[in-house]
């Protein structure tokens, strides 16, 4: 595993995590601008990169993080960040940072596909996604977002994804098999770690209306940390909220006064403002 980080090291810490098949960079159009008043961290999973070995397991990615910021001598995590797969990444490093002793303050876990799938279905999703990154290799960003499942998947609205499929393509040549296996286990047998109240309180879900980790998973997440608050953008796909209003998305990142993270523990419902 590699980490990248930006801003300086006095400045409150934020963990990134990326989604399956995504690169570190990917996250890029958040961090950037972040990193001017915080210090971030953004691991690259193993499997994600040239010469590395294979991605492993959501508890073992999430103990190199852990690892790391206690190489670093972090003692307090200011906001673990979530995307996707990152979402149960996050989790799992907020269950194994609490037994560590690391103060955690907040989470906010955008799109978590938090579910445990049946194995004939997790086959199937692993023939999927191997297809999908199969036929991703040497293709070109235009070619991949005329895919028609592309649609579905983003609830229409493709485009705000771009910049996430071209990070996406960028790897696929080193995602292996191995690889593409264990991340779709990370993401289809996740056991839901039990977490205090205390830290519930400041885990912040997010999902678009239109996604179907939304439709499948949401109820799943407010059984299991029924503390946390829970956002729903009305007529949004797969994390394009974040990408369409990137400007509002980070004011909420970085819990400014009106921020969503002041409503009371309810389920809210945004309108699309489009």
């Amino acid at each position: 595993m590699k980490f990248y980080e930006y801003g300086s090291r006095e400045k409150p810490v934020i963990v990134m995590l990326s989604g399956s098949f995504c690169p570190a960079c990917a996250l890029d159009y958040l961090y950037i601008p972040l990193s001017e008043s915080n210090y971030i961290i953004v691991p690259e999973y193993n499997g994600h990169y040239e010469g590395s070995s294979a991605f492993t397991t959501r508890r073992k990615e999430a103990a190199l993080v852990a690892k790391h910021l206690s190489e670093l001598k972090i003692n307090a995590v200011d906001l673990v960040y979530g995307q996707s797969m990152g979402c149960e990444v996050g989790i799992e490093l907020i269950h194994q940072l609490i037994d560590s002793g690391v103060d955690i303050r907040r989470a906010i876990f955008d799109g978590a596909p938090c579910i445990r799938l049946s194995k004939p279905y997790k086959v199937f999703m692993y023939f999927k996604f191997k297809t999908m990154i199969n036929m991703m290799r040497n293709k070109s960003v235009d070619e991949v977002m005329s895919w028609k499942f592309l649609n579905k998947f983003t609830n229409g609205d493709t485009q705000s994804l771009r910049p996430m499929i071209e990070s996406l393509i960028e790897i696929a040549p080193f995602l292996t098999k191995e690889s593409i296996k264990n991340e779709n286990e990370c993401c289809y047998s996740f056991d839901f770690p039990q977490l205090p109240e205390s830290i519930q309180r400041n885990m912040h879900f997010l999902y678009g209306s239109g996604e179907k980790a939304y439709k499948t998973c949401h109820k799943l997440v407010k059984k299991a940390y029924p503390h946390s608050l829970m956002t729903v953008f009305e007529g949004y796909g797969h994390m394009t909220y974040s990408l369409r209003h990137t400007e509002e998305y980070l004011k909420l990142i970085n819990n400014d006064n009106g921020s969503l993270l002041f409503l009371q523990n309810e389920d809210v419902i945004l309108k699309n403002k489009e």
